[in-house]
């Protein structure tokens, strides 16, 4: 392999499986360190997006299962960090990463081809200034910005009046919060359109069940 010119190494690799890569990477150091370059993952996230190739279909039952997309025979059973909490749920995934909720302050962000997982910080639900009311309805959603290439949580509450139990199921109040994986925390979103309001109406919640955002053309959808 030392007589095989780098630059063909690298279209090799290119074309390999994550797990494959990194089964390399203990071979030599300078293998290690082309695996290891942000610039070699991106290039090889390109093309197995341009390809699609690489992919991997995720089920859903007692336990998370990793099917690949050309063979569709072999499911493997996903060992992620919080799979030992009862009612642990994978509500996102983007890129080969899951995005994993087993409480509200419970999150986590993994990639089971890489093992490499991201506790997040908790941000505390902020209900608004002066009122009495709670927290109703939690949606989140999981994805990547390309314009920062950067991973992103959206979290967002709706808030229900706690002192008037006739208020319960309609809107209040809502709040939206949005981790970036790169600066690892949480911002607080503002001035947003008033016709965000009707998803956290109870008949929306009721009808649709739309509880998690699906990614799709590199946007979010409830």
């Amino acid at each position: 392999m030392s007589k095989v010119p780098m630059d063909v190494v690298t279209d090799i690799f290119h074309r390999l499986p994550v797990k494959t890569l990194l089964r390399f990477r203990p071979l030599s150091k300078p293998y290690c360190s082309l695996i290891d370059d942000p610039d070699f993952t991106n290039a090889h996230l390109d093309r197995s997006i341009k390809t699609r190739s690489n992919l991997n279909i995720i089920l859903k039952g007692l336990h998370l299962y990793s099917v690949e997309f050309d063979a569709l025979d072999n499911a493997v059973p996903i060992d992620y960090p919080l799979s030992s909490g009862a009612g642990t749920e994978a509500f996102g995934s983007c890129n080969g990463i899951l995005a994993f909720r087993l409480t509200d302050k419970n999150l986590a962000l993994y990639n089971p081809s890489t093992r490499q997982f991201r506790r997040l910080p908790v941000s505390e639900i902020d209900p608004p200034p002066g009122d009495s009311c709670k927290s109703g309805y939690i949606f989140y959603g999981f994805g990547q910005d390309v314009k920062t290439n950067d991973y992103k949580v959206v979290r967002m509450v709706q808030f229900n009046k706690s002192d008037d139990e006739d208020d319960e199921g309609i809107f209040y109040d809502y709040e939206v919060k949005v981790y970036s994986l790169k600066n690892d925390s949480w911002r607080k979103i503002t001035k947003l359109p008033p016709y965000l309001r009707f998803m956290f109406q109870f008949f929306y919640h009721l009808l649709h069940r739309r509880g998690y955002g699906v990614l799709a053309g590199g946007v979010l959808h409830w």
